[in-house]
């Protein structure tokens, strides 16, 4: 769509998206996958056809974004704040925490002793040190990818030196960390850094492979256990069960068909894997199961790129309307999985979805 020629069918839609947004009609939100899967692993050469990509996500999302999917379980849901990489990386790119380490850096580059270094650190010598020379704080000491920006731009030595406050700081220096425009320039300023989300996507393709094979496995273990114990109470005359026998076996039968049911329960397996709603909430955590059995119920050979799609559908319970890949989106539909309803399998079905929705 973010090529798409003037005049095609995608091209109306992306400028039908662009008026919305622009409207304020809708709100799309970004995610931490969605950067990532766009980006790929380009070359350089590829460097121009990804920042296209980078600019229209900014053009239609802005600062809406979903939170990084296991940030759904500590309560964070769609917010204009920009930020959809993991709240506990926020640590690490907090202004006070750079200030810091600046500060310590630098002691370190002029081989202070221990006594000077902490004098040195203190915030009124350090900015003392910084308004000596207006050309100080204007790079990192250090080899940071998403760090010099913020210096060379001098936001780092107008907060450092007071004239922004620690708020304004923080909100620039993490538009570096969560713009895609920035994120696609660094990943190609520094190419042969890893995409984070190839290994993520094929770790959970990998999890959700093996978690269909167990499931496989017990139900089989299960209705191989039904048919013998069926066997046992039809046997008649010498291999006839006694009645305490055929009492204990019947309780027994009824208790493995209800292991049976809870097998093939979502509602049981997010019971029984409490892990899932810590992570993901309890309406994603369910709809997660959902998928797992949807495969299941499909037969469905599960590929790396299901482990995307996996992610991205745990937004779904906290979307209005829910764009994904079409084959996906059909088995979702078909094993009518919680919020379903919300799925918009193609791309040119969208427009019409919109206007209905905010009529």
């Amino acid at each position: 769509m973010y090529c798409a020629p003037l005049g095609s069918d995608a091209a109306k839609i992306r400028d039908f998206l662009k008026r919305m947004a622009g409207l304020g009609k809708i709100q799309i939100g970004l995610s931490y996958h969605v950067v990532f899967e766009l980006l790929q692993k380009a070359a350089p050469e590829y460097r121009e056809d990804r920042l296209a990509r980078a600019r229209l996500l900014v053009e239609l999302c802005g600062k809406n974004t979903f939170p990084y999917p296991t940030d759904l379980g500590q309560g964070y849901r769609f917010s204009t704040e920009g930020l959809w990489i993991p709240r506990i990386d926020l640590h690490d790119f907090e202004v006070d925490n750079v200030v810091a380490r600046y500060a310590d850096a630098v002691a370190r580059q002029l081989n202070l002793g221990r006594q000077e270094r902490r004098a040195f650190c203190k915030r009124r010598n350090f900015v003392n040190w910084a308004k000596a020379d207006e050309r100080r704080l204007k790079e990192f000491p250090w080899s940071a990818p998403f760090g010099p920006q913020f210096a060379q731009s001098g936001e780092f030595r107008q907060y450092v030196l007071g004239e922004i406050t620690r708020t304004e700081a923080n909100n620039r220096f993490r538009c570096y960390l969560t713009d895609p425009i920035h994120v696609y320039n660094t990943w190609f300023d520094h190419y042969g850094l890893d995409n984070p989300i190839v290994d993520r996507r094929n770790q959970m393709a990998s999890m959700l492979t093996l978690m269909l094979s167990e499931l496989i496995a017990m139900l089989a273990d299960q209705a191989a256990l039904r048919t013998r114990i069926r066997s046992e109470l039809n046997a008649t005359g010498d291999n006839a069960l006694s009645s305490t026998a055929r009492n204990q076996l019947t309780a027994l039968e009824r208790d493995v068909k209800t292991f049976g049911s809870e097998l093939k329960s979502p509602e049981e397996l997010t019971k029984n894997a409490p892990r899932w709603k810590q992570l993901f909430g309890e309406a994603s955590a369910k709809l997660a199961a959902q998928i797992l059995f949807a495969f299941h119920n499909d037969g469905h050979d599960i590929k790396n790129s299901d482990g995307i799609d996996f992610i991205h559908a745990i937004y779904l319970p906290h979307a209005d309307l829910w764009r994904g890949d079409r084959a996906f989106s059909t088995l979702l539909m078909n094993n009518r999985v919680d919020f379903c309803s919300r799925i918009v399998p193609s791309l040119a079905e969208l427009p019409g979805r919109i206007e209905a929705a905010i009529a």
